[in-house]
């Protein structure tokens, strides 16, 4: 291809980084570690105090949000994969393609309506069941609470996500493993799982750093009542009493380290999933 063809294909792209990605960046860690001089001062409030707990509690959500997206959205795959019926599959997953991009203020306000204090739900446990669900510990406002609402589209992503990677098992390995006296749990467990560890991983990653950098759904749902670093830096940078633009930019630099490290761990899974597939296809070959 020549130089001035690769410059019309390539331009527009770095173009584009450049001016929403690169500058951006750059200019929310000049202001991070600038104040009439180079100034580590924001970084050390941002690690103490209320923004270190931040930190503990988004990472929190973000862990066990993600844990049972990956488990829900993997056993989901997981049926997707073994039926017979391809309409189910397309069917699930467009579906899940619509819940998986559910978030937000919608999200937030379809919870508040059933399951908030006086939600559809909440009103009806109570008065056919005599359930109260706030004396049981049940606060949609908590990082309980909060995990359960992320659930909504962590679960619907991890099926997109790791969909494809059962969909690249080889439709034979399963014959050749129950043949060699395996079973189905320890094909599952010693052949299946192994297979599909990079990807897994992988999709933990990504949901991981998907409930991590949300934040118009906490805010909807808990505003100031549930630390969350997303929340803390709206407060510093867009506040009426609490503003620090200097202090909300390193918590975003932080942030963004806590994400590009998620990003890398997914790409990394990437990688190895594709040397495990070649692996297998190279043995099943053999066999």
């Amino acid at each position: 291809m020549r130089k001035t063809s690769l410059i019309f294909v390539y331009g527009p792209l770095l173009v584009f980084l450049a001016l929403f990605a690169l500058v951006p960046i750059i200019g929310v860690i000049s202001s991070s570690v600038w104040v009439r001089g180079i100034t580590s001062e924001f970084y050390a409030q941002s690690l103490s105090g209320q923004y270190l707990n931040a930190f503990v509690t988004t990472i929190k959500v973000a862990f066990w949000s993600g844990l049972v997206g990956l488990i829900g959205g993997g056993l989901a795959a997981l049926s997707l994969w073994r039926t017979r019926w391809r309409w189910l599959t397309t069917a699930i997953s467009a579906l899940a393609g619509v819940l998986a991009n559910f978030a937000g203020l919608p999200l937030a306000v379809a919870f508040m309506v059933t399951l908030g204090a006086s939600g559809l739900v909440t009103n009806a446990l109570q008065a056919l069941l005599h359930i109260n669900l706030s004396q049981m510990g049940f606060n949609l406002s908590s990082s309980g609470g909060l995990i359960l609402v992320y659930s909504a589209f962590q679960v619907p992503l991890a099926l997109l996500v790791s969909l494809p990677a059962f969909s690249s098992i080889p439709d034979d390995l399963e014959a050749a493993a129950l043949s060699l006296g395996c079973g189905v749990p320890g094909y599952l467990w010693r052949v299946l799982l192994p297979i599909l560890a990079p990807s897994l991983l992988g999709t933990f990653a990504l949901l991981f750093a998907n409930a991590f950098s949300a934040y118009v759904t906490a805010y909807a749902i808990a505003g100031g009542s549930i630390n969350l670093v997303p929340i803390q830096i709206g407060y510093l940078i867009d506040g009426n009493v609490s503003l620090n633009v200097g202090l909300g930019n390193a918590l975003a630099v932080e942030e963004m380290v806590v994400l590009g490290a998620s990003l890398w761990v997914f790409a990394l899974s990437v990688r190895l999933r594709a040397k495990r597939r070649a692996k297998v296809k190279g043995a099943m070959t053999i066999v």
